[in-house]
């Protein structure tokens, strides 16, 4: 039987043992170690989407540290859920969804281009989004206007504290 020189024995042991330690570390679960429920923002919670780095919990964020009563608590959660139904009975079907992807694609794939019905189609997909940026700021009056003045002010500083800063995206 034929021994392997030095060199390729040691290459040999590095990469089993490297391929071992990747094993290892793709299985350990992702939350290891991680507690959700403290005010810092972990990696874990982001997420990618469409370029940007959201949050996983949202608007949950800004009314953090907040000291909020059981109550209050309760109340936005329910103003949460209700947002959410809301938004469930506003979404489009998905057949709707395809038909406008489908318009779009015969746009972008006609011999002649139609700046009117391009135009037309973005129009209504704007007012959709303005329409959801009016909802979610209503969302936020709701929440601010369960606060104490106590916990408005402090709202209002971190609000303020933060419009000095560069916007992302």
């Amino acid at each position: 039987m034929k021994t392997l020189s030095p060199l390729k024995a040691s290459l040999f042991a590095i990469l089993a043992s490297s391929a071992v330690f990747a094993t290892a570390v793709n299985a350990a679960p992702k939350d290891a170690g991680c507690d959700f429920s403290k005010s810092e923002f972990h990696k874990g919670d982001r997420m990618e989407h469409g370029g940007r780095h959201m949050d996983k919990r949202g608007m949950h964020r800004m009314f953090e540290g907040l000291d909020l009563t059981d109550a209050q608590k309760a109340d936005i959660k329910k103003l949460f859920a209700d947002q959410k139904a809301a938004r469930a009975d506003s979404r489009p079907t998905k057949e709707q969804r395809l038909a406008h992807r489908t318009e779009m694609q015969a746009l972008m794939t006609a011999p002649n281009f139609d700046e009117v019905q391009a135009k037309a189609l973005m129009s209504a997909q704007q007012e959709q989004r303005q329409a959801q940026a009016i909802e979610r700021m209503k969302l936020h009056n709701q929440i601010y206007n369960l606060l104490t003045p106590e916990q408005q002010a402090t709202f209002k500083a971190r609000f303020e504290a933060q419009a000095g800063k560069e916007p992302r995206g």
